[in-house]
């Protein structure tokens, strides 16, 4: 068989396409089978892990239980002044009876200290000096669980259960069990999720208390994500990589004492489960292609028949005999060659409407575009006679530029594709999407009876983003903002019911996000204001019409100003009728705001170098750093770059972030900040307290200097109880390592009670208000400012 020839393309081709459809259904099968197992086996993980639960929650409520018991009987047995001998009666009576398979121990708080147990004590072992002895001590009310360690008298990996014996007249003792961690393992010595699959007893800090056979006791498998893993494992299967193997986590807290019991399915024995099913499904489809195969072989040979003998009769043709005449109508696509320019003009619609195709949906998602939207939407509008309402909701995705600076554009685009399906499954049965631009999506939804069904149509949509997204294995929280503009309520054209849409939207955002806004009057005066402010901020960057203003702050112990804060203000009429504070939120919002830091940040190094030229004693600036800027992928290079184009030291500066910001992306906004320390720059945390306050991100942040907000200041005398609030704030923060700023200080009672806790800095109208370059510098000139120092 030639390769030129019909025969050998036709039979290629008919193999082909059987090869692709066994490829399909095995492929299909091998998905539904994965899917089967996957099931089977949490199934049979979620029983193991309930199953384990159950024994160990019993368990660990005995030994609680009984330490509660045995407290009682000492408590009451001191009551009587019972014997040395009584008490050890006692203790042995529990070791022997009790149901507990553990080692039971009295620490008196006079030094004596017995077991349930006889077991020679060294003389060097003191009860007082061991953890689980100190921790009951310090949690009186409640049973106490330490990890893991090697127990000084028996040398086994143990831990213990420790409560506090409180008498009337004080504290008796700590009385304890220890259990040991290999018995402990026995209890799940048959607690297996089929052959390789792990059943594990973690502590409350990751630590592996108990498996099967004594596996990775003593472990600490997650280090750092421990928290996480165990939080996101309690909701679903986690895929997590053990000992170079994959497995998918599931767990559950145990409640007494904060412990896990984690079950773990080996993915590679589903694999090899998988593959053994599939063997079978494998040879009938060998099997199968090989038939097909000789089948399609013989159908090509009859196939081919008739153009065989039309080739015989165009070489009698060629060689002279017009007589012969072809019997070609066996076949459609024989006549169809008489018929070629008909094909080729069908051909021509096929891609025209192709083409066509192309230039009215959007490729990513295959949405209506703008342009085949709006001129739906037109004709809609043209043809309707009815008295129902129509809903254009416009939906902008929150923060989306982050996404795509941060995990990229291709992952971007499947997030897009995400939330078109999300869209495209909503309930509302009329309904036109479209996907307009790069994050921004419209809706139409037609024959709404009322205002309120609108709303609750868009509450749908709003309500389709409180489920995390998946995109490649990882769980995003994307939220939406959405604006509203009905017909004919509003609008009776569709340029002008999407641009109103718009402006709802905008609205949206300004209200914090997530959320939707129908259009009204008010926003068009909004949106004119907004464009006002964004035409007159890139005024001022043009015209250079921005000034800094400068606060001082003041350092008691030394009596001097050792850092001023740099302020924003505009010398243009464009923006005379708006304060900072609605000039930055709109540069904030389109992004102007990345221009305006790095303006204030060169003009800022320009004022430090020129204050400290002749100083003995460097003075300090401060500067504001918006929450969008931070989350620049550029943002370390902007700063790096002013500062050292500008010439000034990198300890002079100092940059003032606020909590919000770091919390946004909290790993690579804390790496860039880490960055820009490593340089000597040093990082205020702005408006402490108004945030997250967390106290283990306060430990773990890039920070050199906590900035108390004024609100906490202006409390500050009203009552003892907010004194003592910012007293704890000041000694937390010096504990960690941190200087403490004051900001808002307007009397001398709140300055000396500042002074008293030992703040380092203080800011505010009593030591002086903003003020001009010319006037910052008579102040550091002459230290005068409005206080005896």
């Amino acid at each position: 068989m030639k390769i030129r020839s019909i025969k050998f393309w036709a039979t290629t081709l008919i193999v082909f396409m059987c090869i692709v459809t066994m490829s399909l259904f095995i492929l299909l099968s091998y998905k539904n089978l994965n899917e089967s197992l996957e099931q089977l086996y949490k199934k049979e993980a979620e029983s193991v892990l309930m199953q384990t639960l159950l024994s160990f929650g019993y368990q660990f409520s005995t030994v609680e239980n009984t330490l509660e018991q045995l407290s009682q009987s000492l408590l009451l047995l001191n009551n009587y002044a019972g014997s040395e001998d009584e008490i050890i009666s006692v203790l042995e009576d529990y070791q022997k009876n009790s149901n507990v398979n553990g080692k039971i121990m009295y620490g008196l708080a006079n030094g004596k200290f017995y077991r349930g147990e006889y077991k020679e004590i060294p003389s060097s072992y003191h009860a007082q000096e061991q953890l689980w002895y100190k921790l009951a001590m310090q949690n009186t009310e409640k049973v106490y669980w330490t990890e893991p360690y090697l127990d000084y008298v028996t040398q086994e990996i143990i831990i213990t259960a420790s409560k506090s014996v409180v008498g009337p007249k004080g504290m008796l003792g700590v009385i304890a069990l220890d259990m040991n961690l290999q018995e402990i393992s026995s209890q799940i010595s048959n607690s297996k999720i089929g052959e390789d699959g792990l059943v594990l007893l973690l502590s409350r800090n990751g630590t592996i208390l108990a498996n099967r056979d004594n596996h990775l006791i003593g472990e600490n498998l997650f280090g750092s994500q421990y928290s996480e893993m165990i939080k996101d494992s309690a909701e679903n299967y986690v895929p997590y990589i053990v000992q170079n193997k994959e497995y998918l986590l599931r767990s559950h807290p145990i409640v007494q004492n904060d412990m896990s019991i984690v079950t773990a399915i080996s993915k590679e024995e589903i694999i090899r489960t998988l593959i053994k099913r599939h063997q079978p499904i494998l040879a009938i489809g060998l099997f199968c292609l090989l038939l097909f195969g000789v089948i399609a072989y013989f159908a090509t040979l009859r196939g081919v028949r008739p153009l065989k003998k039309l080739g015989k009769l165009m070489v009698s043709v060629e060689n002279g005999n017009y007589d012969v005449q072809a019997n070609v109508k066996d076949y459609e696509e024989i006549e169809r060659l008489a018929n070629g320019f008909n094909s080729m003009i069908m051909s021509i619609k096929t891609r025209e409407n192709q083409i066509n195709h192309l230039a009215s949906y959007d490729s990513l998602t295959g949405l209506l575009n703008r342009r085949s939207l709006q001129e739906l939407l037109t004709e809609s509008l043209e043809n309707d006679d009815t008295e129902y309402l129509k809903a254009i909701i416009f939906v902008d995705l929150d923060n989306f530029k982050t996404v795509n600076d941060t995990l990229g554009h291709s992952f971007g685009d499947k997030l897009i594709t995400e939330v078109a399906e999300k869209l495209n499954a909503l309930s509302a049965k009329n309904k036109d999407v479209a996907r307009i631009s790069g994050d921004e999506f419209i809706v139409v939804i037609h024959e709404l009876e009322s205002v309120e069904q609108a709303r609750t149509e868009v509450e749908a949509i709003i309500q389709q983003f409180d489920m995390p997204i998946e995109v490649e294995s990882r769980i995003l929280n994307i939220t939406a903002s959405v604006g509203v503009s009905l017909y004919p309520t509003h609008a009776i054209t569709s340029e002008e019911l999407l641009k109103l849409a718009d402006m709802a939207m905008y609205e949206a955002k300004s209200y914090g996000k997530n959320g939707y806004r129908i259009f009204d009057e008010g926003m068009k005066k909004q949106l004119e204001e907004k464009f006002k402010i964004e035409l007159g901020i890139r005024e001022c960057l043009d015209n250079d019409d921005f000034e800094l203003y400068f606060q001082p702050l003041f350092k008691p112990d030394e009596g001097r100003i050792a850092s001023i804060e740099a302020l924003l203000r505009t010398k243009t009429s464009a923006l005379s009728n708006y304060n900072t504070f609605q000039i930055i939120q709109i540069a904030e919002m389109t992004g102007q705001i990345v221009e305006i830091d790095k303006w204030v940040l060169k003009q800022a190094c320009k004022t430090i170098q020129e204050i400290n030229r002749d100083r003995e004693q460097p003075v300090r600036i401060a500067v504001n750093i918006s929450t969008v800027h931070i989350m620049q992928q550029d943002f370390v290079y902007n700063i790096r770059e002013i500062i050292e184009a500008s010439g000034v030291c990198h300890d002079w500066i100092e940059l003032e972030i606020t909590e919000t910001s770091l919390m946004q992306s909290f790993d690579l906004n804390k790496q860039k900040l880490e960055e820009l320390q490593q340089l000597g720059i040093s990082i205020h945390l702005d408006d402490f307290g108004t945030g997250y306050s967390s106290l283990s991100y306060l430990n773990s942040l890039p920070i050199n200097h906590v900035k108390i907000d004024k609100s906490f200041v202006d409390g500050m005398l009203q009552s003892e109880k907010d004194g003592k609030f910012i007293e704890t704030i000041i000694n937390l923060a010096h504990t960690i390592g941190l200087q403490v700023v004051a900001e808002g200080v307007e009397h001398k009672e709140q300055f000396e009670r500042l002074q008293s806790y030992n703040c380092e800095l203080i800011q505010g109208y009593y030591i002086s208000k903003p003020v001009s370059y010319e006037e910052i510098v008579i102040l550091l000139e002459n230290n005068l400012l409005p206080l005896p120092v």
